[in-house]
């Protein structure tokens, strides 16, 4: 019990009327924050589903206009659960088909071709032969041919570990790193069988799509 709780008990043991009506000034508090948690069950649930998906997206490194596209979508169906028109189930199958770690995943792997190596010393060529690499990984990564751990290990060269153990990219790769990533993302897309002319990902369409198969499959 720490020294400040132990003074509140002191003062209450000298004056127990005045702690019985704070205790029952507490209970009501407490009562009507249970009446206000209730009433707004709906409101809370929605907002945390929200806020998760939001968050993820705000932490990708996704153009600003498929950003848009996809939280607009989310707070369309956040108003549709508070409105009693989408169930909390429906709510759960978009969630899981989403797989928000998959998501933000894929598109740190974009970054690293449309970022990283287009802001290296790399030849046009090979900037462009790393942006189709790490988008067909990133297309693999979500459609389930290919893991985090693999893409994690594919990228290793161009990534440093903290003390705290957390990975993070290199401030500046050279571009015997970034050209050593661009071999291992196409042996990693090789062998998981994604095609070479994969067409990019558009991240807003594929969160839409994860909605709409979760909106016309679960029923209400």
């Amino acid at each position: 019990m720490s020294e400040q709780e132990s003074k509140k008990m002191s003062g209450c043991a000298k004056a127990g009327i005045g702690c019985g009506i704070a205790l029952v000034i507490l209970l009501i508090i407490g009562a009507i924050g249970v009446w206000w948690v209730a009433k707004n069950a709906k409101s809370l649930m929605s907002e945390g589903f929200a806020s998760v998906i939001n968050q993820a997206v705000e932490q990708s490194n996704l153009p600003d206009d498929q950003k848009q596209v996809i939280t607009s979508r989310v707070d369309s169906v956040k108003e549709d659960f508070i409105a009693g028109d989408i169930t909390l189930e429906q709510i759960g199958q978009a969630m899981e088909n989403l797989d928000v770690e998959k998501l933000i995943s894929a598109g740190v792997t974009q970054y690293v071709g449309t970022g990283m190596m287009n802001a290296s010393n790399l030849s046009a060529d090979q900037k462009a032969a790393g942006q189709q690499a790490m988008n067909r990984v990133a297309t693999g990564l979500l459609d389930g041919q290919i893991s985090t751990s693999e893409v994690q290990t594919a990228i290793a060269p161009i990534l440093d570990q903290s003390a705290s153990g957390d990975w993070q990219f290199k401030q500046n790769p050279t571009a015997e790193e970034l050209q050593q990533v661009l071999e291992n993302a196409n042996d990693l897309a090789d062998q998981a069988g994604i095609a070479q002319d994969v067409p990019e990902i558009d991240f807003g369409q594929r969160v839409s799509e994860a909605f709409d198969e979760a909106l016309g499959t679960v029923q209400p």
